[in-house]
Formats: structure tokens, C-alpha cells, sequence
């Protein structure tokens, strides 16, 4: 009996035998809280479908120790489901014994990626095999995956649930939660090969399972889940903003604030814009990199400007090296020296307050800043531009970490040619 039931309420088993109430006094652990196995599986999982072509998780369900059912279409329904679940969840899969635990490098490999329990198939104890599953994984507290099925389909249409599922919810009074796992058929067909594609997993409402007598309102949800259509590719949330941000006339005013910024103080290159923000709408690319120039123009003309009255703007990470550099481009060139900073990791910043200090006229300098600055920006735009066109599929899906892999590679740049100019 549950434990807000009342005396005298009718409890559905009233006629049960003892054997029956007995089997419904098993016990039922409290939810495990973290555990890193299932930590790591989980994050493990979701990035490989991630990879693979995108993954989203539509519903939510309550924290607590539940019999999980889902259809089944594919090896990639299981990850799918440790995937959609956060890991304090930490559910757990019943397997086929006779096929993935007659070989013991392949039960300890189901073990280590999916942390599978194994029941029996065949020859006759299956039930009562489920029973010693769920025990092992309701009894901890972890959630049990059942695929009621038995076995994929081949044409994505549901075959007949068994009610093992049902009766183990029942007997250790768990709700029953349906689960509709979408695209894993199109990605791993049974028998067929990986096609990068999409999955979704549809989580559905718990039921108490002591108002069910079959399968039939837990058939009606899936199925239903399965009719709302094709999975969604997912996207990234930071690819989402930025991407945003480009298609409007914003974009273009943070490339040129961005490229004015550079050319006065900011100690981050301007085509860094063009890889960490414009590299999310790749046909905005080379016009962002237009804007950059323009606003780096503007800005060595601001640096000279200040400079040559005696304000000389900070300039962090940059060396008495670079300075001297600068200077004696400037001095042996007049204002085309500026174009010898388009290559040899001098910031502009520093040719422009060496301009200002050597008082080179502003309009010589004007020119000769958009002219090397416009083709440094326009050749490094055309080239993020492509490679974030042909990359758009994992940056939409990957831009976070896209974003720290290009912070690192800059800073370990950036770090380099600091010490290279401080010899």
C-alpha cells in the first residue's frame, strides 16, 4: 500500500495473493544525487550526438526512482536516453544477456558506456530476470529503461509492448514515465550503418501505474510523441545570440567600435571579431571585416591625434621593442611604413602613436592605414568566412566550445609574439 493511502480505500490488488503483497513491498531506494559514472556517460553521450548532427531533449520529468519506457529503433536509443537524463537521474538500461553479455570484454564494455544490468530473453525466466534488474537498479534508486518491444523496429512503426514494464512499476510502486525517442532509426538503423542526422528524445507525463491494467495510455503517448514530426537539429545558444547580432546593423557597428578599440588600446587583435563573433553568420563575414578596417582607420587617426598632443593612450602588452620598431618604419618611410605592420605582429596601435609622435601628417597616414588595414582585414574575413561556411554544421551546434578553442589558441598567440618582441 502507498503511503498516502487511507484506511478502508479499495487497493487494486485487494484480491492479490500474499505472494503478490509481498512482491508489492519492494523496496525502492532514494535517488542516488551525483554519481560520475553517470556524469560522464551522460556528458559523454550528449556531445556525441551533438557531433554526429544535433541532439535536444523536449519535456522534463520528475526526480525520483521511475520505470522508464521507450521505444526502440536502434544501439543508439540507449545513449540517446542517458543522454537526455542528467546524470543524478542515472538511469539505467536492462540488456539482452544472451547477446551482449556472452562475451566478457563485451559485458564490461556495456558496462563502462552504458552501465547496463542484463536480463534473460530466452528460454523462459525473463520476467522474473527483470525482477532481479529492477531490484538492483530501483533499489538504488536509479530510474529503469525498459524497451518493451524486445527488440528494434525496422520500419519505425511500434510493435507490441509487453507488460513487464508495467507490472514492475507496479510492484515497486514507480510511475511509469513514456518516452518517445526520435532519428535514431535514420542514424543507426538496424543493420545499417551510421548517416549523421538529428535525434530528439520526447519525455512524457509520469502515470501511477496502479490506475493502469495494460500498456494502451503509454502506447497512446509515444505514439503521439513519434507524430509530432522530425527531430529539430539543435543549436547552440551562443551560436543563436551571435548570430543574431550579425544579421543586423549591430554587427557591423561592433566590427568598427571593435576595430576603433584595437587601434587606440584593446590588447586583442581586430580580425579577432571576425573569428569569435562574425563566424557565426559566415556571408556577414567580409562586410564585418570592411567595417573593422574603417573603424581601425578611425582609430589610428584618434591614436595619432591624442599622441601628438601629449595623451598617449595605454597600450597593455606591448614592448620598448615594438615602439622602436614602429618608429624607425615610420621614420624611413614616412606614412607607407604603416604597411610593414600588416605582418610583423606590431600592434597598429603602436604605429599609430609613433606616427603621432613623429607628427606624420594625418591624411598621408589616413590613406595608407585603410589601404593596409582594409587588405590584412578583407584577406583574413575571405578566409574565416570560408571556413566558417564549410564548418556552420558543428559551429551551430559546437560554438562554446569553438569559442574557448579560439581564446586559447589567441592567447597562446598573443603570448608568443609578446615574447618574441621582448628579447
Amino acid at each position: 500500500m502507498s503511503d498516502d493511502a487511507q484506511p478502508g480505500d479499495r487497493h487494486p490488488y485487494a484480491h492479490a495473493s500474499a505472494e503478490t503483497f509481498l512482491r508489492l513491498r519492494r523496496r525502492v531506494g532514494m535517488p542516488p544525487g551525483f554519481n560520475l559514472a553517470g556524469a560522464v556517460r551522460h556528458v559523454v553521450w550528449r556531445n556525441v550526438f551533438h557531433l554526429v548532427g544535433g541532439f535536444r531533449v523536449v519535456g522534463s520529468a520528475p526526480y525520483e526512482a521511475m520505470v522508464v519506457v521507450a521505444n526502440h529503433q536502434s544501439h543508439a536509443d540507449t545513449p540517446a536516453l542517458i543522454a537526455a537524463f542528467p546524470a543524478p537521474y542515472k538511469p539505467v538500461v536492462v540488456a539482452a544477456g544472451d547477446y551482449w553479455f556472452d562475451d566478457p570484454w563485451k559485458a564490461r564494455l556495456l558496462k563502462v558506456a552504458i552501465g547496463a544490468v542484463p536480463v534473460r530473453r530466452h528460454g523462459g525466466g525473463g520476467y522474473e530476470s527483470l525482477i532481479e534488474g529492477a531490484t538492483q537498479v530501483l533499489g538504488g534508486g536509479s530510474s529503469l529503461l525498459v524497451f518493451p518491444e524486445g527488440t528494434r523496429s525496422t520500419d519505425g512503426r511500434l510493435g507490441r509492448f509487453r507488460s513487464g514494464a508495467l507490472r514492475i512499476a507496479q510492484e515497486f510502486d514507480v510511475p511509469i514515465l513514456p518516452v518517445a525517442v526520435v532519428g535514431t532509426r535514420e542514424l543507426l538503423a538496424k543493420k545499417g550503418r551510421l548517416t549523421p542526422g538529428p535525434v530528439e528524445v520526447r519525455v512524457g507525463h509520469p502515470l501511477n501505474p496502479h490506475e493502469l491494467t495494460d500498456m494502451t495510455p503509454l502506447v497512446a503517448q509515444i505514439e503521439g510523441m513519434l507524430a509530432a514530426g522530425p527531430p529539430v537539429p539543435s543549436r547552440s545558444r551562443i551560436w543563436r545570440v551571435l548570430r543574431n547580432h550579425m544579421s543586423g546593423p549591430a554587427g557591423m557597428a561592433g566590427a568598427f567600435g571593435w576595430g576603433f578599440a584595437e587601434a587606440v588600446s584593446l590588447p586583442v587583435t581586430s580580425e579577432m571579431y571576425l573569428v569569435l563573433v562574425a563566424a557565426a553568420h559566415p556571408r556577414r563575414v567580409v562586410p564585418a571585416a570592411a567595417f573593422l578596417a574603417a573603424g581601425s582607420v578611425a582609430g589610428v587617426l584618434v591614436t595619432r591625434a591624442l599622441t601628438a598632443h601629449g595623451d598617449r593612450p595605454p597600450a597593455p602588452l606591448t614592448t620598448p621593442a615594438m615602439r622602436s620598431r614602429a618608429a624607425a618604419d615610420l621614420a624611413a618611410a614616412g606614412a607607407r611604413g604603416i604597411w610593414r605592420q600588416a605582418l610583423n605582429g606590431v600592434p597598429v596601435k603602436v604605429y599609430a602613436a609613433e606616427a603621432g609622435a613623429a607628427h606624420v601628417p594625418a591624411l598621408p597616414l589616413a590613406a595608407h592605414a585603410l589601404g593596409a588595414r582594409g587588405a590584412r582585414s578583407l584577406a583574413v574575413g575571405a578566409v574565416v568566412g570560408a571556413a566558417a561556411g564549410a564548418a556552420a554544421p558543428v559551429l551551430r551546434r559546437f560554438y562554446g566550445p569553438y569559442l574557448a578553442v579560439a581564446g586559447v589558441t589567441f592567447a597562446v598567440g598573443l603570448g608568443a609574439v609578446v615574447r618574441r618582441w621582448s628579447r
